[in-house]
């Protein structure tokens, strides 16, 4: 298994094959096939599997993530007795795992997010408390420490707020990530 950029995070080769130059040029071919589809002004869409077959070995790479792949090599020798049709079962639960494996990806992003909104609900509810602490403390000054203490206590008000005004746009933008990954779990839920 293998990341986009080429990295290969697991594999069944044995010591002697060189596993980070694998990965790096299949991810190199991936990125040529993508330059293909470029040139010829052909759609390009995420592939789902390719195959490569020459006479002594078969090549299968699935896509598993939005940056993961399998990369499954079969000699011509090990596959005499396997039929077709039995290739194409593994192929196909294989797909199904990966789809399951992108909904549980899906759904553990979701609860990330969800966390992250909360910490941040939380930061922003002690800036706020901050906020209405240096208002009453803005209230309660004399008038011969008023002017000069009054300065920083309204700049550190304006500085909260602001902060605040940021974390209410950070707690938007995740909440609105979240929407949308949920709208893809709906969506392959209902095809």
């Amino acid at each position: 298994m293998f990341y986009n950029h080429g990295t290969v995070f697991q594999t069944t080769f044995e010591q002697e094959i060189n596993v980070p130059k694998l990965g790096e040029n299949l991810a190199e071919f991936l990125n040529h096939i993508k330059n293909v589809y470029r040139i010829c002004n052909f759609k390009l869409d995420d592939y789902k599997k390719l195959i490569f077959e020459t006479e002594d070995i078969s090549v299968i790479i699935l896509k598993l993530g939005e940056d993961s792949n399998i990369a499954l090599f079969f000699k011509k020798e090990e596959i005499k007795d396997i039929k077709l049709s039995s290739i194409r079962r593994y192929l196909t639960r294989i797909e199904e795992l990966i789809d399951m494996n992108e909904k549980e990806i899906l759904l553990q992003e979701i609860l990330a997010k969800e966390e992250q909104v909360k910490k941040i609900q939380d930061l922003l509810q002690s800036k706020q408390q901050n906020i209405q602490h240096f208002q009453k403390e803005l209230k309660n000054m004399d008038i011969s420490e008023l002017q000069e203490e009054s300065k920083k206590v309204e700049s550190e008000i304006n500085s909260l707020e602001d902060d605040c005004i940021k974390l209410e746009k950070d707690i938007a933008n995740i909440n609105e990530e979240i929407l949308h990954l949920k709208e893809i779990i709906e969506k392959d839920k209902i095809n």
